[in-house]
Parts: structure tokens; sequence; C-alpha cells
């Protein structure tokens, strides 16, 4: 699909998140007071890459400096120009979760789950998230806010909607692909800092306007990271999770006995935590053209979880 037909349909899916349940108040938040917190504006054509450096046991490892990393694109050496540990830095987070019919006995667990990590995640007045619900449509459960009252409350509503009851009785969908879509085009204003998505679904996609390889390049293009929570009794797709998130610098959880929702919600938080922020100023490059972003450590032991790409801005 052509990028003019990519961004219209986007805007189309937009309206699908336009919706509010009755009883969610939308309100404006009130301004936030000043603070010290390094905010990376958009005033040149900086990218910016999100990375978790571990070591052999997996662990984040903090307090690392530029001189500690390799940068290259396409294959050839970049300079580090902004640097920050995540923490110091607003999260802009989505909760997406997945309500089609092979999802709907997760989602009281989920609820649960949410409620806890909201105020987990949204630490400081400029961390902001949105709660969206996809099945066979889109919808927006609570607009970006800081308000952890205004999302508990949004996950109430958390449910089938009735399109989605008929839809599966004949076959369903499950609008995986362009939900990411439609949520990376929200509007989030000119602020950069960490911005994650966390998925819970069983992988499968049935219906959507996109297809995978456009989702991963509208999650790359507004810098989303991608963490996806496998959800199944063992149907889905998690090599299709695995695939987008591991492209947007992301992981992968299955939940299962050992490894519940909460923990997997408290090893997300843990990750965010310990991110690195990076920024290099790119070669000059032709608008739409994807670039490979290839992220190492001088300590050869250490591996890094970051994106793989991005798209050179129009």
């Amino acid at each position: 699909m052509k990028q003019d037909s990519l961004a219209y349909a986007a805007e189309l899916l937009l309206c699908c998140l336009a919706i509010a349940p009755p009883g969610i108040a939308q309100t404006t938040p009130a301004p936030d007071k000043p603070t010290q917190t390094p905010t990376l504006q958009i005033t040149t054509n900086l990218v910016a890459v999100s990375a978790i450096v571990r070591d052999q046991s997996g662990a984040p490892i903090a307090n690392l400096t530029p001189a500690d990393l390799l940068l290259k694109e396409d294959g050839k050496p970049q300079t580090i120009r902004y640097f920050s540990q995540g923490s110091s830095l607003p999260l802009t987070l989505a909760l997406m979760v997945d309500t089609s019919g092979s999802q709907r006995a997760y989602i009281r667990d989920e609820i649960a789950a949410g409620k806890a990590f909201f105020p987990a995640m949204l630490t400081r007045p400029t961390d902001r998230a949105v709660l969206v619900q996809f099945d066979s449509s889109i919808v927006q459960l609570a607009h970006l806010t800081n308000s952890v009252p205004t999302l508990e409350h949004a996950l109430a509503y958390l449910t089938q909607s009735h399109n989605d009851l008929n839809a599966y009785s004949t076959g369903g969908g499950t609008l995986l692909f362009d939900a990411i879509c439609a949520v990376s085009h929200i509007d989030l204003g000119n602020q950069i800092g960490r911005r994650a998505m966390v998925i819970l679904t069983d992988g499968g996609d049935n219906g959507s306007t996109f297809d995978q390889k456009q989702a991963i390049e509208a999650a790359q293009r507004a810098n989303f990271t991608i963490y996806s929570v496998y959800y199944s009794d063992g149907g889905g797709d998690i090599d299709a999770l695995t695939k987008i998130s591991n492209a947007t610098g992301g992981r992968v959880f299955t939940v299962s006995s050992k490894m519940t929702l909460q923990k997997i919600f408290t090893e997300i938080a843990a990750d965010m935590r310990l991110e690195y922020e990076i920024g290099y100023v790119p070669p000059k490059s032709k608008p739409g053209k994807h670039h490979k972003i290839a992220l190492t450590a001088t300590n050869k032991s250490y591996t890094i979880q970051a994106r793989e790409g991005y798209f050179t801005p129009n």
C-alpha cells in the first residue's frame, strides 16, 4: 500500500478510537508544573532509539555511557548525540487488549492486573497512557491521560462489544494489525520520550486492512516499542508477535501458571525504568526510505534489545 493510502486509512481507523464508554470523564488534565525532566523535542531530524542492555543472565544493566555502545545505520558508524537513562524521560504507554472471542476468558485477570499496572507505570505528571480494546472493531476506552483513576475506571468497560459477539458467531475478526497502526497515529504532540505498546492477545489477526509489515512500519515511524503478551491455550500466532516485538525493540511474554500477567507487568515496568534513550543525526536520505539500525555493546557479553530500523520522515 502506498504511503498516501497508509496515512488515509490510518485516519479512518482513528475515527474508531473516538468513542469512550459512558461514565468516563473526558476532562482536560491540569497543566503540568515545570520540572527538570530532560525532554527531547522535535527540532531536528534526530533519530531516537530506545534500548535495554542486558548481562549474560538477562538482567538489565544501568549506568552505562555512550562510550559503552556502538551504533550503526545501514552498516555505517553513527555518532550518539543524545543519551539518557530512560527513567528520567516521560513515558507514553498504550495498553491494548484483544477482546475477541478467543480472549474472553482472560478479561477478568486483565482488569485486575491493569489496576496495578497503571499506578506502577505512571509515576510522574508527564507520564501518560491510553487504553484500547480491539476485536472486530477498535475502541479507545480512555484517551491519552496521566490520570490513573480515569484509566482504572475505563478498565471496567473492557469487554466484548455487541458487534464482536455477532461477528464471532459467524467467523468474526480480530483487527490486531489495524489496532497497532491506529495507536501509532495518535497525536502525541512534539514531546519524545519513552513510548511503548503493551498488547494482550493470542497474536491472531483476521480482517485487518493493514498487514504485519505495515503494522511494524507504523510502530517504527512513531518510535513505539511493542511488548507482546501471548495469552492463549495454544492457538493464535506467537511467531507474528515475536516478529513485531523484535522489530520494534520489545519482548514477547507468554502467560502461564509460573509467569502470571502480574509478573509480566512487573518485568515490563522494570525494563522501562532501565531503558536508555539514544539519539543520533542520520545521513540525508529520501523520504520514506527504510534504514537498518544496529546497536551493540563494546562488552561482547552484553546483549541489546532495540528496534531494528526506522523510516525517513516525509
